[in-house]
């Protein structure tokens, strides 16, 4: 049942979804290692990398919401059933926090640490969303 509808509705899916996986690849790959690696202060390139991120973010939540809107008419007009899992919403949903103060935080403190350990676990999920919107880009 190809029509302009249809059409439409996959292009602006692809679209988000490129820019999404796109932005992510480039702010990864590029910006944070380019950014980190010429501004002397770790706390001014966390500044600067997270205005990037800042801005970054009002698109991703864009793009998202495009992803799901999309995702959600066509399963409405061309019957793919299947309801999204609570967890998978609520992930859509979420907002990330940030921690006034972190120039002024030891190095031993929990507070570094956690954020150490969520780095690490925030890398590894950007990845995983890299691969997946590959994967969404490559069977859709």
């Amino acid at each position: 049942m190809e029509t302009i509808y249809f059409d439409t509705l996959q292009f602006v899916y692809h679209l988000a979804l490129a820019i999404l996986v796109g932005g992510a690849v480039v702010l990864g790959a590029a910006a944070a290692p380019a950014i980190f690696a010429s501004v002397p202060s770790r706390g001014e390139a966390g500044a600067i990398f997270g205005a990037v991120l800042g801005r970054y973010d009002g698109l991703a939540i864009l793009c998202v919401v495009l992803i799901v809107i999309t995702s959600v008419l066509k399963a409405i007009a061309f019957e793919v059933v299947g309801v999204p899992e609570t967890r998978l919403i609520l992930r859509w949903l979420a907002v990330r926090a940030q921690t006034l103060g972190w120039d002024d935080l030891r190095d031993d403190a929990p507070t570094r640490r956690e954020f150490q350990s969520l780095h690490r676990s925030s890398r590894r999920a950007m990845t995983v969303a890299i691969l997946a919107g590959i994967v969404a880009m490559f069977l859709s």
